[in-house]
């Protein structure tokens, strides 16, 4: 090939280059680049973690006999061990967490570890999970006032909390809590009787009582039982 015709064949291979549809390809391969730092970012960061990792499995492992040990089943252990990669183990939830698997590979305690119990632990906040140790102790009685004015129910309010808000970092958000615990079918705020009416002088009702109770639901005691710790010491 001459001189002149290389010049012709580079120019042209020059000119695809060029064209959107390589550069778009170089583009993606750029970003798929840049992706990948990011998602396997956190190797390094497992890496760095492995005696978090040891300490979590020693822990599970000072919670289960020796001769009682088998094989967890993969719905269980597979999203337990998925979810310690985000999860401190001094935490309530990482307590959980150990609670449950070592229920898993036991024995004597597999019939309590539900399938669905790992899931559930992955969607609560510190909060609820600290709410759900206080319920499994025993049940709180919230009591609630409203105003009934031109037949309408209004100005609703707390009047009375028996749960303990102080050991909560949000302690406003117990009502939102409380409705995504319910939300879960392991906790809910429920009423324990019909509203009381509230009457002025005259005996017109001007208002209503609400009494309620938070605490467990059956399925929430079973999950209790199989993940929530009896004592944490920060609490």
């Amino acid at each position: 090939m001459g001189k002149s015709e290389s010049k012709i064949v580079a120019k042209e291979i020059y000119k695809d280059l060029l064209s959107p549809s390589v550069k778009e390809i170089g583009d993606l391969l750029k970003n798929s680049v840049k992706v990948a730092r990011f998602a396997f970012a956190g190797i390094d960061y497992l890496a760095a973690k492995h005696d978090r990792w040891k300490a979590f499995l020693e822990k599970v492992a000072g919670k289960v006999k020796e001769e009682n040990l088998v094989e967890g089943h993969p719905q269980l252990v597979g999203p337990i061990i998925e979810s310690m990669v985000y999860i401190e183990n001094e935490s309530i939830i990482g307590e959980m967490f150990s609670n449950l698997l070592a229920k898993a590979i036991d024995k004597t305690t597999q019939d309590k570890a539900h399938p669905a119990f790992p899931k559930i632990i992955q969607q609560l906040s510190e909060d609820e999970a600290i709410i759900l140790f206080y319920l499994k102790r025993q049940s709180y009685r919230v009591e609630q006032e409203w105003d009934y004015v031109n037949n309408q129910i209004i100005n609703l309010r707390t009047t009375k909390e028996e749960f303990p808000l102080n050991k909560l970092s949000f302690p406003d958000k117990i009502w939102m809590y409380m409705d995504h615990l319910n939300s879960l079918t392991i906790a809910g705020t429920w009423k324990t009787q019909n509203d009381l009416p509230i009457r002025n002088a005259t005996g017109m009702q001007i208002g209503g009582r609400v009494i309620s109770d938070r605490k467990l639901s059956e399925f929430g005691k079973l999950f209790a039982e199989a993940s929530i710790p009896d004592v944490f010491e920060s609490l």
